[in-house]
Formats: structure tokens, C-alpha cells, sequence
């Protein structure tokens, strides 16, 4: 939970920023300042960032005008909403994760202190990656790259050159679910032989984590975790959507012999609680931008780690100010699992940020100063963004 301010927060300005990333991919990130100039950042994410969801936060932010939050925890009720709400619908947990966030960012800005102190931590200046294959792989400005097996050996071999103590892979492009038949489709056979070549690329001991995207069922996800095993998985991520088939998740937990992860698209602790109470899953992925924002997430591991150890990771495969609002946040509840990083997907990332994203030998370094410690580069976004106010 982020600090008590005494005083109101008065939107002054809501500002937008789009930079396309490769192929279909953007980042978008909203500013909100307060009327003595304290801007605070944050990013939206998911189809419609750049629209709906904009002027859903620009609505959202009109609202708290007429009636001022005081910190970011107020801003769920001061706009009329509950938790069940914000569960049931992405989009407005989106908006509402990014004005808390940036709300955060704004107040720990304007009192002096870093972002992980102002949501009751202990700054820490850096934190441990495991590094995401994913991003690094998918369409780029001149179309689909190459997802072979010798692929996703050689992306394997460059995260850890690249530093990273742990991997991970979303290999099962061609699986979908419903299946006709029972047990392991066909289909997942390409995926294994790429998990198969991250694991020679990687060796025996470098820890493998597999994201499957919610492509299996119950029956497939039960045989694929057999065969995990094989390769020597240790997280097995969304076999399932867990949070909308917690059941069928909770059965494959059951079964595997490995952690098993998910939750990405959650809101609020109350869910998240549920989960790990309901044993439907060993490990939740909260993001920042769909979660409920940085003081929301910090409440989240706290609650969590108290009750399993171990059972909160930080779902992080988007741009530099939520990888570095994700940081402050694993460092102020004292995360032990690593913060995910999806490397690899343009060479110019870090200059997003001013002072420049650091990730050195598998690790984000959190900077000095008030806040999250950066802001957007304005040469950047005026190089490789579009700006707007709605």
C-alpha cells in the first residue's frame, strides 16, 4: 500500500504518448500532473491502448477532477467502483491501474522519495530478470520471424550471454483448444522440440520456465506437464486461463510436479488471495497495468508472501516504465522470485527513458532520484512518438 498523503491531488493535465515498437506492437504510456507541476507516468496496455482505453483513462481522470483523490487508493471508490467491477472488466482495470500508478509516481515525486520507499519499501538498487524469449521472436517491420527450433535455441543462447539465470519460452504457436481427441495433440509436438533446443541451448541447471498461453484444456494439460518434465521445467505458465477456469487449473496444479503460474490478467488482492488460498495455483503473475497499479501490486505480494512464500512474480512483458515501476514494486514487498523481462525487442529501448533504462547481466537497476527515478526521453518521443491530449 502506498504512503498516506495528507493532501488532495488535483489533476492539472492528462497526456498521452504512442511509439510503435516493431510490427503491430506500441507502447502507450499516460503522464498525470498536478496543478504544481508533479507528473507522474505510467503505461497502458492491451487491444486499444492507444483509443478506448486513452480515453477511458482521460474520462476517468475528468471524474477525479470534480473529486480529488487524496492518494491512489482512493481512486477506485472516488470513481464509483468496486473490485468485482474492475475484475470483470479489462479495460477499466486498465485505466484505473495507469492513474493509480501514475497518481503513485506523482506523489512520491512531489514528496521526495523514490517510488519503493513511498509504497513503504526499502530501496534497493537493482532487481533480479529472468529473461522472456518471447518478444524477441515475434513480427518485426518486415513480417513474421523465424520460430523454428534452432530458433528458439539460438534466442536461448543469447539471453544468457546476455546474463539472464533463467529462461523462459512460449513455444506452442500452432495449439489451440478444443481438441478432438484426448491427451496430447499433435500439434504441440512442434512446441516441444523448441522447448527441447532452449533446454540444450541453456544446459541442464539454468531453470526453464514455459508459457503456454492458455492454449490446452484439462486432458492436454495434464499429458503436456509429463512431458515437461522431460526437459526439466519449473514453472508451467497458463496451461489454462486460470482465472476464468480455476477448476480445471486447480487439477492440473494437482498433477504437476512443477510450479505452476498464471494469472497475469487479474485485478485487485481479493482474486489474487483466492487463488493461492483456493490452491489453484503456486505462483500469480500481477501486472502493473492490469492489476490495480504499483500500490495495489506492492499489497498484493505482501498478502501473498505472508500466506506462501515464493507465490508472487511480477507478469512484465511490456515497456521500460512499467519494467521499472515493476521493479520498485518487487522491491518494496520483497520479492524472492524474479521479475520478467522481455528482451530483445528493439536495440533503441532503453532510450525511452531519461536517465536510460540499465539491465545488466540480468538484473534492472532501479535510479536515485524521486519517483520511479526516470521519465519519458523527450527527444525520443518526439524522434519515434505521437503526443495527444484528450
Amino acid at each position: 500500500m502506498s504512503a498516506v498523503s495528507k493532501d488532495q491531488f488535483n489533476i492539472a493535465q492528462v497526456e498521452f504518448t504512442s511509439i510503435h515498437v516493431r510490427g503491430p506492437h506500441k507502447w502507450v504510456f499516460v503522464e498525470v500532473s498536478d496543478g504544481d507541476g508533479h507528473t507522474g507516468l505510467a503505461e497502458l496496455a492491451g487491444s486499444g491502448a492507444a483509443t478506448e482505453i486513452a480515453k477511458l483513462t482521460a474520462e476517468y481522470a475528468e471524474q477525479l477532477r470534480l473529486s480529488p483523490p487524496v492518494n491512489e487508493a482512493d481512486v477506485t471508490p472516488r470513481l464509483g467502483l468496486t473490485g468485482a467491477d474492475l475484475e470483470a472488466d479489462r479495460a477499466k482495470a486498465t485505466a484505473v491501474s495507469a492513474l493509480r500508478t501514475a497518481i503513485s509516481d506523482a506523489q512520491a515525486r512531489r514528496d521526495g522519495v523514490g517510488l519503493t520507499e513511498f509504497l513503504g519499501g526499502q530501496p534497493m538498487d537493482s532487481v533480479m530478470l529472468y529473461g522472456n524469449l518471447n518478444r524477441s521472436m515475434l513480427p518485426d517491420d518486415d513480417g513474421p520471424r523465424d520460430r523454428s527450433p534452432e530458433a528458439f535455441g539460438r534466442a536461448a543462447h543469447e539471453a544468457i550471454r546476455r546474463g539472464y539465470g533463467v529462461v523462459k519460452c512460449a513455444p506452442f504457436d500452432e495449439v489451440r483448444s478444443p481438441f478432438e481427441e484426448p491427451g496430447l495433440p499433435e500439434a504441440a509436438r512442434s512446441g516441444i522440440d523448441r522447448i527441447a533446443a532452449v533446454r540444450d541451448a541453456i544446459g541442464p541447471d539454468i531453470p526453464l520456465f514455459v508459457d503456454c498461453h492458455s492454449r490446452f484444456d484439462l486432458d492436454s494439460g495434464i499429458a503436456l506437464e509429463i512431458i515437461l518434465r522431460e526437459s526439466n521445467v519449473s514453472w508451467y505458465e497458463e496451461a489454462v486461463d486460470g482465472i476464468a477456469h480455476p477448476e480445471v487449473m486447480k487439477r492440473i496444479r494437482e498433477h504437476a510436479t512443477m510450479a505452476v503460474a498464471g494469472a497475469e490478467s487479474g485485478y485487485g488482492v481479493a482474486l489474487f488471495r483466492r487463488i493461492i488460498e483456493g490452491g489453484v495455483m503456486d505462483v500469480v503473475m500481477p501486472d502493473i497495468k492490469f492489476c490495480g497499479g504499483a500500490g495495489e501490486a506492492v499489497e498484493i505480494g505482501r498478502v501473498l508472501e505472508g500466506i506462501a512464500p515464493g507465490s508472487v512474480s511480477m507478469h512484465s512483458p511490456s515497456g521500460p516504465a512499467s519494467q521499472l515501476a515493476s521493479a520498485h514494486v518487487t522491491a518494496a514487498f520483497e520479492g524472492t522470485r524474479p521479475l520478467e523481462h522481455a528482451w530483445g525487442e528493439v536495440d533503441w529501448r532503453p532510450s525511452v527513458l531519461e536517465p536510460a533504462e540499465r539491465i545488466e547481466s540480468g538484473r534492472i537497476y532501479i535510479p536515485e532520484g524521486p519517483g520511479l527515478g526516470a521519465r519519458l526521453d523527450r527527444p525520443t518521443v518526439e524522434a519515434r512518438g505521437q503526443r495527444w491530449t484528450l
